[in-house]
Formats: C-alpha cells, structure tokens, sequence
C-alpha cells in the first residue's frame, strides 16, 4: 500500500509539473514578443501585458501540454521512480532530470537563444517545484515498507503496485530507442533532406523530433502503404499509411514527401480528399489562397469530433489524448507559380 500511495503521488506531482513546464515555457518565449509590441504602440494594444499573460499561459496549459503528457509522462515517471529507489534528495538530481527533459521536449533549441533560455529556465523552475512537492522526500517510504508486518507484502494493492512498475518498465524499451534517435540526429549525424527534399517555413522549426521523422520517412515510398510495387502513379501517391503516423512531425514529412512528388498544386485537392479530408472551395487546388509574397495554400480538413483523430491510429490512451481538439488542418504551401510545394503544417482547433 506504501508502494502504491507513493507511485499515485509521483504521478500526480510529474502531470503537474508537466502542464506548469509547458505554461512557463510559452509564457518565457513570448517575452520578446511582448517587448517588440510594447516599442510599437500603433499595434493597437492598449495593454500588451494582459494578452501576453493570458494567451501565452492558455496556449502553453491547452496546446502544448497535451503533448508533453502524451509523451513525456511515462519516460519521466520511469526516470523519477529510479530516483526514489535511489533515494535521491538532492535538488540538484531534481533539476538536472527536468532540465534534460526540458530541453528534449522543445527539441535543442540551441540556434534560438531566447526559447532555450525560456526552455532552460522553465524547466529549472519546473525541477525546484517537483522537489519542493515530492523530490526531496525521495526513499523515506523505503524505509517504512521495510518496517511494515510480516505479511504485508502479499497485499492485493501492493502487487497492483508491482504491476504498475511492471508496465512502466514495458514502456521503457520504447522510448529509449526513440530518445537515441533524438540523440542520434541533434549529436551525431544529422540526416539528409531526402526525396523530394523537406523544407520548413522557418529555421527554428527543425527541430529533433523534426529530423528523426525525416530520418524515418526519407522518400514518398516509406509513407505509403505497402504494396507488391513501389511506383509513384498519381493514385499510388494517394496511399498514405496513416497507421505508422504517430506524431506531428511525422505527418508533416510524409505529407510532403507525397504532395510534393506531384507536378504542381493541381493535385492537391484530390489528394486531401483521397486522405478523407475536407478541402473549402477558396483553399482548393482551383482557388488556392494567395498570401501577401504570393505564394500559394491549400488547406485540408478533418474534423476530430466526428471521426477521431486521424494519428495515432493505436492505442487507446494516445487516441485519447489526440481527441482533445475539435479538428485538425494540414496547410501545403506552394511557390507563387504553384509548381513546387515549399512546406506543410499541421494545426490543430481546441475550444
């Protein structure tokens, strides 16, 4: 029961942390914008302050931190459960955890040095909390389990609580290979642009998840469905194996390296509605929306509250996290001559 009692509140202090990281994060990085707004006044913004605090913390709790749940809980609890069989006290050991998973999480940022301070210092704060909360009575239930009765032990609720670890250690297999890939392309080899080569808006978007999704997904054939041939046709290309999309990085690669194996924007429309996406009339292939420099969009739709989340296609919990926003677009955005595609981006709609 000890186990057990310590393991719920673990949890429950790492899912707070999480979500109060993703809030100070966004509220750090939205700084600089801040500044920039209050040298301007003509923005028309009575009191900038307000809109940054409100909007970068409501960003940060709605948008960012279902995904850091989704996949930062478990590698953290694995790691935290470590440290309390090792009864590591220290803030130090606290902060160094969190800093690394901080900085995993916002992908190295080391070429913007604002967001990896905002990173760095969320993540700090984030540490010294989780401490304050449980890190620095890590190991005092060792103590008393070892004091409990004879037969304590064989509990019901305290092999519940082996399970858990059980099931925790299961998982772990799984993201340490993902981490040595993240550590893989940010440290060692930084993997190609591949075929057709894949680009972002902005430099900053590259991130380490970003490349290890490039590394996984180098050319058109490695996202589609497999077939007893590897051709390219236009109806081929339509064959996208959503089943192996698990993450947004990986669904803006593969939509690109299929998008942009097409001659020009002519074919997107089809291809959106091949995938059971909605395309409105003025963000079709026919009527693109034309930005200010020119250049052209088409956006595809679906709708998450009618037919669930179109990635992760398994698992029940990360299906359920990924059913929190209403809907879901991809944007492809093409050169002012419409013939080559120069980015994609998925984005999602959450009340």
């Amino acid at each position: 029961m000890i186990i057990l009692v310590r393991l719920l509140r673990i949890a429950l202090v790492t899912i707070l942390c999480i979500v109060a990281f993703a809030a100070l994060f966004e509220f750090l990085n939205a700084i600089p914008t801040h500044l920039s707004l209050s040298d301007h006044p003509q923005a028309g913004l009575t009191n900038p302050r307000g809109p940054l605090v409100f909007d970068a913390l409501v960003w940060g709790v709605v948008f960012r931190a279902p995904g850091y749940l989704l996949n930062g809980t478990i590698p953290l609890l694995i790691v935290l459960a470590v440290a309390e069989w090792k009864s590591a006290k220290s803030w130090r050991w606290h902060l160094a955890i969190w800093i690394i998973a901080g900085l995993l999480a916002t992908g190295f940022p080391a070429t913007d040095p604002w967001r990896f301070a905002a990173a760095l210092l969320a993540a700090a704060a984030t540490g010294y909390l989780y401490w304050l909360l449980a890190g620095k009575s890590a190991g005092d239930w060792l103590q008393a389990w070892r004091m409990r009765e004879p037969n304590a032990g064989r509990k019901l609720l305290n092999y519940a609580a082996y399970v858990v670890l059980a099931y925790l250690g299961y998982q772990l297999s799984g993201y340490l290979y993902y981490g040595g890939k993240l550590l893989w392309v940010a440290a060692v080899s930084e993997p190609g642009p591949g075929t057709p080569p894949f680009r972002v808006e902005y430099e900053r978007e590259l991130t380490a998840s970003q490349k290890v999704a490039m590394m996984d997904f180098p050319d058109p054939v490695s996202c589609l469905r497999k077939a007893e041939t590897d051709d390219l046709s236009i109806d081929r290309l339509k064959e996208m194996d959503w089943d192996r999309i698990d993450n947004d990085e990986e669904a803006n690669v593969c939509v690109f390296r299929l998008l942009g194996s097409y001659e020009n924007l002519s074919y997107a429309t089809g291809w959106f509605k091949a995938q059971g996406f909605d395309v409105p009339e003025k963000f079709s292939s026919s009527h693109p929306y034309t930005e200010r420099d020119g250049t052209q969009r088409v956006t595809g739709m679906h709708s998450i509250r009618k037919n669930g989340p179109k990635f992760p296609a398994k698992g029940v919990v990360r299906r359920a996290f990924r059913s929190i926003p209403y809907g879901m677009s991809v944007d492809a955005t093409w050169s002012k001559n419409g013939k080559h595609l120069l980015w994609v981006k998925t984005r999602f709609s959450t009340l």
